[in-house]
């Protein structure tokens, strides 16, 4: 079965069983196997393997109470500090006891919890053959697509019974996509400027070559995309001159990173980024890319490239989005950590178009 064919199986076949919660309360649905999962009520008792799908489930349930264990990665990357742990801090008090390494499922500990369902990825067989081997139900994620992170939130709906949720979610990221998408779309296409994400810089440069992020839903291009479908390549300093990026992004989990390293190496100096001090770090919505707010990175992208009209009164939607996705209230010193504002008050116009 097509990807295609899966997306529109999940959708058809749930939107036909998974009524109102509040007159039927079965579900059934398809996920990224194309298998049949089906729940008489909204599971009780979720565990979560995938390490974003604790956030993803947060949103769309608009609680916790039903996630009762997950990845110790989720917990140590998203729940510990952070945006995340300030804004849901109940997040924190999970049991980190679903996987210690990687996505290898802790049996064992899962089985002790009892839970209706488990949120697994399904690339490796080895992966959730355990867990259905021992009579647990598993959704399978497929990784790593925008279209799958749109089934993420899909399928968390049909979950929950939290459909209309979903939804709200979804036509947030639809609707200003489609208004950016207007706005890239009038952009001369021979005249893009060039965008390097580079996450490691030491004698060898690490550089996301392909990347899951649609960069020209930005109205910019990658010079090391390569079609390879490798994540990440690696290049010397000469190829960095070679391809001598309009824009250099530091990836937000690139902790070690920031513009002020690159403006301050002589090494660096004559590259156009540097010159024209146009080397920025992206804000926390893009740590992780899978993120009910991952979208908002596009347009933070398109404003850095081509101004402030790409993403007008960014800091004030950022706002709006957080409340409706995780029903926080920002104050105004979360709204500048989330967009790296110190970090990238060197950077060229950074105050002027985020504040």
């Amino acid at each position: 079965m097509s990807r295609r064919q899966r997306t529109i199986s999940v959708l058809a076949l749930s939107l036909s069983l998974a009524l109102p919660t509040t007159l039927h309360a079965e579900t059934s649905f398809l996920d990224h196997r194309g298998k049949r999962i089906s729940f008489e009520k909204p599971p009780e008792k979720v565990v979560t393997i995938v390490r974003s799908a604790p956030i993803i489930y947060r949103s769309v349930d608009e609680k916790a109470d039903n996630i009762s264990a997950m990845n110790k990665d989720s917990l140590t990357r998203y729940f510990t500090s952070g945006i995340y742990a300030e804004m849901l801090p109940e997040m924190g008090k999970i049991k980190a006891t679903a996987a210690q390494d990687g996505f290898v499922p802790n049996v064992e500990a899962i089985l002790v919890e009892k839970p209706d369902a488990v949120i697994q990825w399904n690339h490796d067989e080895k992966l959730i053959e355990p867990l259905e081997r021992v009579g647990l139900t598993v959704v399978g994620w497929q990784c790593c697509t925008e279209q799958d992170r749109l089934d993420y939130i899909t399928l968390t709906g049909y979950m929950t019974g939290r459909n209309d949720r979903a939804q709200a979610i979804l036509k947030a990221q639809f609707d200003t996509l489609k208004e950016l998408a207007g706005k890239v779309g009038k952009l001369d296409k021979a005249a893009l400027p060039s965008v390097l994400h580079i996450d490691k810089m030491a004698d060898q440069i690490q550089v996301i070559a392909n990347g899951s992020q649609d960069l020209a839903l930005s109205g910019v291009t990658n010079p090391a995309a390569d079609g390879s479908g490798e994540w990440w390549r690696t290049i010397d300093f000469e190829q960095l001159l070679v391809w001598n990026p309009d824009i250099i992004v530091i990836p937000a989990y690139a902790s070690d990173l920031a513009p002020e390293d690159f403006f301050n190496n002589p090494v660096l100096a004559s590259l156009k980024a540097v010159k024209e001090k146009r080397v920025y770090k992206q804000p926390v919505f893009a740590r992780t890319p899978d993120a009910p707010e991952i979208f908002l990175t596009s347009e933070w992208l398109a404003a850095i490239a081509h101004g402030t009209e790409f993403a007008p009164d960014f800091k004030r939607q950022i706002v709006d989005i957080y409340k409706l996705i995780y029903g926080a209230s920002l104050s105004d010193d979360q709204v500048k950590a989330i967009l790296e504002s110190e970090s990238n008050r060197p950077a060229n116009k950074y105050v002027e178009l985020f504040g």
